[in-house]
C-alpha cells in the first residue's frame, strides 16, 4: 500500500524523473518502485550496497567537471575526453549511482535494436570503464552486478525486491539474460575521444 500511495505523491517528481533522466521515456516499473522507496524514506535493497537512484535534477555523471583541476582544464587530451564523455550522455541515460561514484544507466543510442524493451542496463566506473550488464530490467542488472557467483546473495536480495513487488525470475546471476549494447559503448566513447582529439589537432592515438 505504501508504495501505491506514494506513486501518487511522487508523480511530479516521477514525470521530472522521467524528462530529465530518461529522455521523456516513462519510468520502468522497478525503477519507480525503487524511487518511490527511497523518497519515502523506507529505502530499498540496493542502498545496502551504496547504490541511491539518482534526484531527477542531478547532473549527468559523465559531465560532471567539478573533480578536474585547473591544470587538467587545459589538458586538450582531458578536454577531448571530456567531450566524448559529454556526448556519450546523450546515449547513456544515468538512473544510479553508488557511493564510490560508479553510475548505472540504460544505453540508448539510435543503432541500439528498437524492439530491446528495456533496453541494456550499463555501469560505468570511475576510471570509465563500461560494464555490460546481465538482466532484462534496471534490477536485475543491479543483482547481476552485487552478486558475483554469491548465489545465497542473489537469493537474499531477490527476495528483498520481491517485498517491493519487484519480481526477479531467477535464481542465479549465470541465469540472468545477457543482452548486447549496440554499439559498445566503450568502442563509441572510443570513436568519440579519437574525433575531439582530431578536432583539436592532437596527434593520432589510434
Amino acid at each position: 500500500m505504501g508504495s501505491e500511495r506514494g506513486s501518487s505523491v511522487f508523480d511530479e517528481r516521477l514525470k521530472e524523473f522521467s524528462l530529465k533522466r530518461l529522455g521523456g521515456r516513462p519510468v520502468p516499473e522497478d525503477v519507480r518502485l525503487l524511487a518511490t522507496a527511497q523518497w519515502e524514506g523506507h529505502g530499498h535493497p540496493f542502498e545496502q550496497f551504496g547504490i541511491t537512484i539518482l534526484e531527477p535534477s542531478a547532473q549527468h555523471p559523465l559531465i560532471d567537471t567539478s573533480c578536474l583541476s585547473e591544470k587538467e582544464r587545459v589538458d586538450p587530451d582531458i578536454m577531448a575526453n571530456c567531450a566524448a564523455s559529454e556526448q556519450m550522455a546523450m546515449y547513456l541515460k544515468a538512473v544510479a549511482q553508488d557511493e564510490d561514484g560508479n553510475f548505472y544507466g540504460y544505453w540508448l543510442h539510435p543503432q541500439q535494436q528498437k524492439d530491446q524493451q528495456p533496453p541494456p542496463v550499463i555501469k560505468v566506473d570511475t576510471e570509465l570503464t563500461y560494464w555490460e550488464l546481465g538482466g532484462h530490467t534496471f534490477s536485475e542488472a543491479c543483482l547481476y552486478d552485487i552478486a558475483f557467483d554469491d548465489d545465497e546473495l542473489f537469493v537474499k536480495v531477490a527476495a528483498e525486491l520481491a517485498r517491493l513487488h519487484i519480481s526477479i525470475p531467477v535464481s542465479s546471476r549465470e541465469d540472468l539474460a545477457e543482452l548486447s549494447a549496440d554499439p559498445a559503448p566503450e568502442d563509441m566513447h572510443r570513436r568519440l575521444y579519437y574525433a575531439e582529439r582530431e578536432r583539436l589537432g592532437l596527434p593520432s592515438q589510434r
